[in-house]
């Protein structure tokens, strides 16, 4: 994932929490974890995080399934590999 579409996606999801500037991040090797945001993110803003590379990994897919916007889950986060 380039820097740009990271930071885009963040800026995104950033305005879906109560609290924008609090501790919504983790990180582990090449994946960056965005927590689940507080308020449901609208289909557009879902359809632009996966075109720019967002998933949520933790969603039930069929085998073989690639996320996609209509896989989304409002209680889960988001994932980032970079």
């Amino acid at each position: 994932m380039k820097t740009k579409d990271f930071m885009e996606g963040l800026h995104i999801l950033h305005t879906y929490y109560n609290n924008p500037d609090g501790y919504h991040l983790g990180a582990e090797h090449d994946t960056i974890y965005i927590y689940a945001t507080d308020t449901e993110i609208t289909e557009e803003d879902v359809e632009h995080l996966c075109y720019l590379g967002f998933i949520q990994e933790d969603v039930d897919l069929e085998a073989g399934e690639e996320f996609a916007p209509a896989n989304y889950d409002p209680d889960e986060g988001w994932v980032a590999y970079v």
